[in-house]
């Protein structure tokens, strides 16, 4: 005789309602393939199978409360702090995923607390003064490397952002560059420059093309790379007498700092460094901005 579910009969007919999810594999690949970058889903992927593996037989169907914090102390043994609340993160999204869609009954994922961040304690040692950044620019060897630092700086940029540009992203306006940015997950912003940033970076262009990168090596006239950058970085610094622990990355936390400083918004800055959670919403309304948080900085800091 077939043992009668504790569940109610409606909830027994809406757990295949929603997905065509017939396994726990299954249910992470159609979860996965939400998200647009290709990197995400494959580090999201990586993180769900190893929290599968550390489920007892039944998998996630099964799985008591106890029988998931029990496989996320398993996945995330010995991982620092900030890895670790990002596989706990994953697999709460993965829980609330098959729930929500009726794969499985409840959510056991929202038992489960997430540890704080004691890494988060260190941005603030990252967070470089003004006066700092200033000699950081002015020690630049090169006119080009001295716009590549105003703009890493003036723009929030992350490297690999700053590395992708092309000439067709420099966009004038006025007296001012708009930047057409792409950024993580492939998701593009428009970031203002200040003036006495926007010219400078005009004046390196010269006959080149759309297509050109905007920061190219001297032979051949290829683009950049990240790791070149971060070298040109750290002999700015030596030079300046700052840490040489700096990094490019570095430019973009003192951005949102010393803007946040000089009265811009939250809004502002959140829009300018491409935070997702602003970005979604606020896509239209700075589709042609009028303002950014780079156009609060001390222009001095590029004199």
């Amino acid at each position: 005789m077939t043992p009668k579910s504790s569940l109610p009969a409606h909830r027994i007919g809406a757990l295949a309602i929603g997905m065509r999810a017939k396994s726990d594999a299954e249910l992470v690949k159609s979860w996965a393939d939400n998200l647009r970058s290709a990197h995400s889903r494959r580090n999201f992927e990586k993180t769900a199978l190893r929290f599968l593996e550390a489920l007892p037989a039944g998998g996630i169907r099964k799985a008591t409360v106890e029988d998931v914090r029990e496989a996320l102390a398993k996945i995330t043994e010995g991982l620092s702090d900030a890895t670790a609340q990002q596989y706990v993160l994953r697999v709460k999204s993965l829980l609330s995923y098959g729930h929500k869609l009726g794969y499985v009954a409840f959510n056991a994922g929202v038992t489960i607390k997430i540890k704080p961040d004691r890494s988060r304690g260190q941005l603030a040692k990252r967070i470089m003064p003004e006066v700092d950044v200033k000699l950081l620019i002015r020690a630049a060897r090169s006119r080009r490397d001295r716009v590549m630092l105003e703009t890493l700086y003036a723009g929030g940029l992350r490297i690999s952002e700053l590395v992708g540009l092309s000439w067709a992203d420099v966009i004038e306006r006025d007296a001012k560059v708009q930047l057409s940015v792409t950024g993580k997950g492939g998701r593009t912003r428009q970031v203002l420059l200040p003036a006495v940033v926007s010219q400078s970076l005009l004046a390196l262009r010269g006959d080149t093309g759309a297509n050109d990168p905007v920061f190219a090596s001297y032979k051949g006239g290829r683009r950049l790379t990240e790791r070149t950058v971060g070298y040109m970085l750290k002999r700015a610094a030596k030079g300046a007498g700052i840490a040489d622990t700096v990094s490019p990355h570095w430019l973009r936390h003192a951005h949102g700092s010393h803007a946040l400083d000089r009265g811009a918004t939250l809004a502002e800055v959140q829009s300018t460094l491409g935070h997702a959670n602003v970005a979604t919403t606020s896509g239209y309304l700075h589709a042609r901005p009028n303002t950014s948080s780079g156009l609060k900085l001390d222009e001095g800091i590029f004199r």
